[in-house]
């Protein structure tokens, strides 16, 4: 029964730590820059604005009809021989028009084809702008990953350079090395916590880099993918390219 309960405590625990202790991938931080960009916001407005524009171009081939109501009371008074007669009366009128381009030298048409030439245009700068913020995602994770990798190598070569020094310190109470010898260790180990502070600096700057890029600060990261396995031939490679400009057709 004893140890029932730690096995059902023990599996409490590891589902309570389960989503904590999720590391952020590669694949979330693209993700979370694809969602919370800015830029790619903006230019998907201009994208939209483009293809209004197409729609406003189309629309000057379209018959315009036009039409205008008016509505009027009048009151007036007129004297007569008999007395004051008051006169009132109502106006109403009702104008319809309607036009249509028959031609025009075929400037309307010329302006939708530009439209719609805009609208392509626009759409393979969003691809562009798309590129380059994953590119830059990657690059900030990369660099998050790189930044605490040498805050950790820095971390441990201060703690050797510390026992060094601990251990260079008792040499020298027992007289086998010189105060020379405990200066050059001294020298060591602040060298090495100005090394410990720069990488520490670099991660802040690495760290600011990854929450321009996905929104938010880095969590846990995950380990880099392994890079796709590079084609043997030049024949392999010929019908990899064509099978990805085949898929982006």
């Amino acid at each position: 029964m004893r140890a029932w309960l730690k096995s059902a405590v023990v599996a409490v625990f590891a589902l309570a730590a389960g989503p904590g202790a999720h590391a952020e991938t590669l694949t979330d931080a693209l993700i979370a820059a694809y969602k919370n960009s800015h830029l790619l916001d903006q230019n998907r407005a201009v994208l939209r604005a483009a293809d209004e524009d197409v729609a406003i171009a189309v629309s000057s081939l379209r018959p315009v009809v036009a039409y205008t109501a008016q509505a009027g009371w009048s009151r007036a008074d007129v004297n007569t021989t008999l007395g004051t007669t008051v006169v009132e009366g109502l106006s109403a009128s009702l104008t319809l028009s309607a036009e249509m381009v028959l031609f025009d030298f075929g400037r309307n048409k010329l302006g939708i084809a530009i439209a719609k030439e805009s609208v392509l245009a626009t759409r393979q700068a969003l691809i562009q702008v798309e590129q380059n913020v994953l590119l830059a995602t990657v690059q900030a994770y990369v660099d998050v990953r790189l930044a605490q990798e040498v805050v950790a190598l820095r971390q441990s070569n201060l703690r050797l350079i510390t026992q060094e020094l601990r251990a260079a310190q008792d040499r020298f109470d027992v007289g086998e090395i010189t105060r020379t010898d405990v200066s050059i260790a001294e020298a060591r180990l602040a060298a090495s916590r100005a090394a410990l502070a720069a990488a520490q600096g670099q991660l802040m700057i690495a760290r600011e880099a990854y929450k321009a890029a996905t929104g938010a600060y880095p969590g846990n990261l995950a380990p880099l993918p392994k890079a796709p396995a590079l084609p043997r031939t030049m024949e392999e490679a010929q019908a990899r390219l064509k099978d990805t400009y085949a898929g982006v057709a």
